[in-house]
C-alpha cells in the first residue's frame, strides 16, 4: 500500500504467522472459517503461504480481508509491492 508519510518506511519481506486462533483474547474470527465451519484457514503461514483474501495489516493489529473476493481482484497495482505468483 502507498505510504504518504515520510517518517514511515515500507519494509518488504516480513515472514509472518497470522490467524485468529484466540477469540477469547478479543480476536475476530476468519469469515472464510466461519462460512465453512472450520479452523483450517490462516491469513499467513510463516515460510508457506498468504491467504488469497489477505489484503494487509492496519496498525495496530487489524487484518484487512477481502473475503469472499480474492485480493488480486480487489487491490490496485499500487497496493501490491511485487508480482503475485504466476502473474507478470
Amino acid at each position: 500500500m502507498k505510504v504518504d508519510n515520510d517518517l514511515i518506511k515500507k519494509i518488504k519481506g516480513a515472514n509472518m504467522d497470522i490467524d485468529f486462533s484466540n477469540p477469547e483474547f478479543g480476536s475476530s474470527t476468519c469469515p472464510w472459517n466461519e462460512e465453512e465451519k472450520t479452523q483450517e484457514h490462516k491469513c499467513a503461514v510463516k515460510n508457506t503461504s498468504i491467504c488469497k483474501y489477505f489484503c494487509g495489516i492496519q496498525y495496530m493489529d487489524s487484518v484487512l480481508c477481502s473475503y469472499p473476493n480474492e485480493n488480486k481482484g480487489i487491490l490496485s497495482k499500487d497496493e501490491i509491492d511485487r508480482n503475485i505468483e504466476g502473474e507478470k
